[in-house]
Formats: structure tokens, C-alpha cells, sequence
């Protein structure tokens, strides 16, 4: 197409033929939108191929917002579908408060290497996001039935764009494959000797893992699969399963040689779930395959899915599956008794004195370098003798909340004497009586929680422990998100896409701290100071990316 010639090949009688079809459709008279569309399109540019490209493999306005093509939206020629809505900036990163919205149908002229083509934007759902239809007038030898090697060539150069050459990445599952580089970085924080675990068992876990991964010859030879047969780390929650999930994936990454990829499933509600999770870690193999708490994972209703992956004809060569559990006992039996699928179970259980005082030894140690934190010896063993049945979730929160508030209160003087024993000569050190304090919270807040779970059963539930009802904030609109279980190719996916407007940037959801037993869980008889280092800390606690179990720090 010619300079002067530009965007002729638009014009038409039949204004707004596409977008009639598009609302036909989209009012329920057909099933699938896309085939929609592209006879649509069809009908209204007969003389142009139709390239179909998902936007979120192929996102060709980011690559134009970058700057490498230009995107002008027509709203002359075509109509359009937008959302508007209030984009709440932020101060400290200097975006204002502003209007932005969301195109669910639009129409653009794109200009790329002197080349012009027409672009449709339409969303097709919730979970298959946009779709790109990219018009172009066939080339030398070409029909409007065949590949346009013009249009390749933009798709082509898109991706490479936003091609990912890094390889420090840990791919999530939550309804969607993405790679999180920010969790891989949490994971390179995460070391064995950061945990208070037997020294024989975490040279154990390691040498599983990397003997299976350099094994490979081995398999083959003696005419075996190649394959783990998987590992449970059981326990009560906040006990070190995740810590050591997190020092194994460090492990791992440091394998240089085998570049060896870890995939961690959040959640898998449906079978079509299970199926991608196994579709993509076959892909990626060799790769470590995490599934913390897999009874959330494995349901009565995906059980049959996940053993046909698991032990079905598929090859699994190189995946080394690792699981965790607050609760072995409830595991389907087929899942955690048959050979050939998690046959190793390694029990994480509540911490012994000794282990308690050796976490507090470690505390002692980080502290070390803080003069005006009086931390002796003898403390440890004495937390340690008032902290029975804590988890090292719960000793690490008694610390971190300790900290909180000797950092408010600065002054030695305000505390003068002890609380409860006025001859306990440990009084004298600020940290013992502040620790002792957020021990007794602790142990009510592990009190009211057994009985809350106890009443539930009978069906009732003391008023005095009655929290009150929270309504979450409105969330805002959202970017759609991956279709489920979609297939990532490394080389495809792309991370911090740049934007245009904030059209392109989605608002950030606001959601209350996870209420699932862990520190936090309960506020009933505490003072509203106390509550709030329980919510807040209890956050830290959460989670895989932020530490939960007893990662240790402030």
C-alpha cells in the first residue's frame, strides 16, 4: 500500500457492519463470539486476510504505546465499547488520580515498518481476555485465505519484543500461568540455614533433589522413568513447610548448569486446572513442581483428574513433584498411601523447647549488631520455657510485634519494672517484659481461636468472640487476566509491559488479611494497638512471596 493510498482500503458502504454483528452476537443469539467476528470481518473487508492473534501473547498496542508502531483509534468508521472508570495514582510514585477506562471493542489503524493494517480489538471473556483481528491486503502470491507474510512479520516482531531472556523467573499457576520475578527474588533471600530444622534432613531434602536432577543417564540406563515419585512435607500450618519449599526452590537455582525451573501451583479449583498444570510442567521439564497445600488442590472432584496425570499415559520424565499439607490425615488415600505418587512424607511438627530456645538464639544473633537491644543468653531459654505449644509462626510474630513496639516507645525510663512478677530479675531487660507481653496476647489469640473452632461444631459461638462483620471495599476493574491453563511458552510471555495511558494500567484490588488461624486470625480481647500489629504482621505471615512460616527477619 502506497503512502498516498493509506487507509483507503477501509472505506466501506457498510458503516458499522462490524460492530451490528458484534452487538448481535454479544447479545446472546450465538455461542461463539469469535466465529462471529471473523465472518464478520469477512464480510465487511472481503478483499483483506484476517490474522487472529491473542492479546496477551501478542500485545500489539503495548508494542505500539512503546513506541514501535503507531495505533490510531478510529471511532469514525466503526463504533467502540468502553468502561470508564476513576484510576486511583499514587503520591509516592507521582501518578495523579485520573479518569481511564477499558476497551472491550475498538477499531485502530496500525502503522508499522511503512506498512498500514486495521485492528480489532475485542474482548472475548474473562478468562480468554482480547483478542487481536489484524487486516491486511494479501501480498505477491497470497489470498485472503492464506498466511500474510506482512502480518507474520509484525506478530513476529511483537513477540520478540517482549520475549523473556531471563530465565530467574518462578512460574505461578492461579487460574493462569505467569512468571513472577519478584518471587524469585524472595526465593534467593530464603536459605537452609535460616531454618530451625535437623541438619540431617535438610541435607537429605537437597540430596534428593539434586540426585534426581542429575540422574538422567542413570534412569535411562536401567530402562526406568525418569520420574520422583513425589514428597509431602506434613505438619501443623506455621511449622516450616513453606520455608523449606522456598530454601529448596534456592536450591535449585543454583544448579547453574541445569537452569532448572520451578513451577508453583496457588490454586486449581477446576479439573481443566489439573490438566494445564501437567500441560505446562511437561513443557517446561526438567522442573520442580510445587503444590503447597494440595488438599485444597486435589478434591473429590479433580482426584481421578490428578491421578490419570500423575500415573497416566503421558510421559512425565523430570518432574519432581514436592507437596505440602496442614493435614495429612484428610488426604485421599489413593494420593498419599499409593506407591509411585507421593511415596516420601517428611513431618514438620510443633517446634520442642530446644528448637524454640535455637530460634531465639537466632533472633539473639540478628539483634547482635542493635546495641540498644539488650538481648543476654539467658533470655532465650526463658522465652523459650513461655512459649509452649508456639509455632514458629507464632514465635516469630511475638518478635516482630516486640520490636514494633519497642520501636514506639524509645524510652527505658516509660517501662520501669516488670508486669506480672516484680521479682524476675529479667525485668530489668526491656525486650523480656515487651516479649512477655505479646506472648500473653499470643496465647489468647491461640485460646480464643481453639474455642471458636470447637464451637463450631456444636454450632455455637460465645458473643464475647463474635468478630465484628467487615464489608471489603469496592475492588475496581480489572485487566482481564490469561485464559485458564493456557500454555506459556518462555519466549512468549512478556512482564512489565509498557503503557500508553492508563487505559493500560489496571487498579490494584484492596482485600483483608487471609483469616486462616495463623497470627492475626483473631482480635477478641486485645486493645486496638494490639490488633493492628496482629492484622499487619499477620500479613507478612501469608503466603509464599511474603515468608509465611518462620522466615526469619523483621
Amino acid at each position: 500500500m502506497s503512502e498516498a493510498e493509506e487507509f483507503t482500503m477501509v472505506t466501506s458502504s457498510n458503516h458499522q457492519k462490524v460492530f451490528d454483528d458484534y452487538e448481535e452476537v454479544n447479545s446472546g443469539h450465538a455461542y461463539d463470539l469469535d466465529t462471529s467476528i471473523r465472518a464478520a470481518l469477512r464480510r465487511q473487508f472481503p478483499e483483506l486476510n484476517l490474522t487472529v492473534a491473542p492479546a496477551k501473547n501478542v500485545p500489539l498496542l503495548q508494542f505500539a504505546a512503546a513506541g514501535n508502531a503507531t495505533a490510531e483509534l478510529d471511532i469514525t468508521t466503526d463504533s467502540i465499547e468502553r468502561i470508564r472508570y476513576f484510576y486511583y495514582g499514587s503520591a509516592r510514585s507521582g501518578i495523579p488520580d485520573q479518569l481511564a477506562e477499558a476497551r472491550t471493542f475498538a477499531k485502530y489503524h496500525i502503522k508499522w515498518a511503512s506498512e498500514d493494517f486495521i485492528l480489532y480489538t475485542v474482548f472475548m471473556g474473562t478468562y480468554i481476555g482480547i483478542y487481536n483481528y489484524i487486516l491486511k491486503e494479501p501480498g505477491k502470491g497470497e489470498t485472503t485465505n492464506s498466511h500474510c507474510a506482512v502480518t507474520d512479520a509484525l506478530v513476529y516482531a511483537v513477540g520478540s519484543f517482549f520475549a523473556v531472556h531471563d530465565e530467574n523467573f518462578i512460574y505461578v499457576y492461579d487460574g493462569y500461568w505467569t512468571a513472577n520475578k519478584a518471587l524469585w527474588n524472595e526465593v534467593q533471600k530464603a536459605n537452609w540455614k535460616d531454618v530451625i530444622l535437623n541438619e540431617e534432613m535438610k541435607k537429605t531434602l537437597t540430596e534428593l533433589m539434586e540426585k534426581f536432577f542429575e540422574s538422567k543417564d542413570i534412569y535411562k540406563d536401567l530402562g526406568v522413568p525418569w520420574k520422583q515419585r513425589g514428597v509431602i512435607f506434613h505438619g501443623p500450618a506455621g511449622n516450616g513447610k513453606t520455608i523449606s519449599i522456598k530454601a529448596l526452590m534456592h536450591s535449585l537455582s543454583e544448579i547453574k548448569e541445569a537452569s532448572i525451573p520451578a513451577l508453583y501451583v496457588k490454586s486449581a479449583p477446576r479439573t481443566y486446572d489439573i490438566r494445564s498444570i501437567f500441560t505446562q510442567a511437561r513443557y517446561m521439564a526438567p522442573c520442580m513442581l510445587i503444590l503447597e497445600d494440595i488438599d485444597t488442590i486435589v478434591t473429590p472432584g479433580s482426584r481421578s483428574y490428578f491421578f490419570n496425570e500423575v500415573d497416566g499415559l503421558e510421559n512425565n520424565d523430570g518432574i519432581f513433584m514436592v507437596a505440602s499439607t496442614n493435614h495429612l490425615d484428610r488426604l485421599d488415600p489413593g494420593l498419599s498411601s499409593r506407591p509411585s505418587r507421593f511415596d516420601r512424607k517428611y513431618l514438620f511438627p510443633m517446634p520442642s523447647e530446644e528448637e524454640r530456645i535455637m530460634y531465639c538464639d537466632y533472633w539473639r544473633e540478628k539483634l547482635s549488631n542493635k546495641p540498644s537491644i539488650k538481648f543476654p543468653k539467658q533470655l532465650s531459654p526463658a522465652i523459650a520455657a513461655i512459649t509452649q505449644d508456639f509455632s514458629f509462626a507464632y514465635l516469630k510474630e511475638a518478635f516482630v510485634a516486640t520490636l514494633i513496639v519497642i520501636a514506639g516507645n524509645r524510652s527505658e525510663e516509660r517501662f520501669g519494672g516488670g508486669d506480672d512478677d516484680d521479682n524476675d530479675p529479667l525485668d530489668d531487660y526491656e525486650l523480656w517484659r515487651e516479649i512477655k507481653k505479646q506472648i500473653k496476647l499470643l496465647r489468647d489469640d491461640m485460646d480464643n481461636t481453639s474455642l471458636l473452632q470447637s464451637s463450631s461444631e456444636t454450632g455455637s459461638v460465645p458473643p464475647e468472640l463474635t468478630a465484628p462483620v467487615f464489608t471489603p471495599p469496592l475492588q475496581h476493574p480489572q485487566n482481564h487476566r490469561r485464559p485458564p491453563g493456557d500454555l506459556i511458552q518462555p519466549q512468549l510471555m512478556h512482564h512489565s509491559l509498557p503503557v500508553a495511558s492508563p487505559h493500560d494500567i489496571p487498579p490494584a484490588p484492596i482485600s483483608l488479611p487471609h483469616l486462616d488461624g495463623r497470627p492475626g486470625r483473631s482480635s477478641a480481647g486485645k486493645s486496638l494497638e494490639g490488633m493492628a500489629l496482629m492484622l499487619d504482621s499477620g500479613r507478612v505471615a501469608e503466603g509464599l512471596g511474603s515468608g509465611r512460616g518462620f522466615t526469619l527477619g523483621l
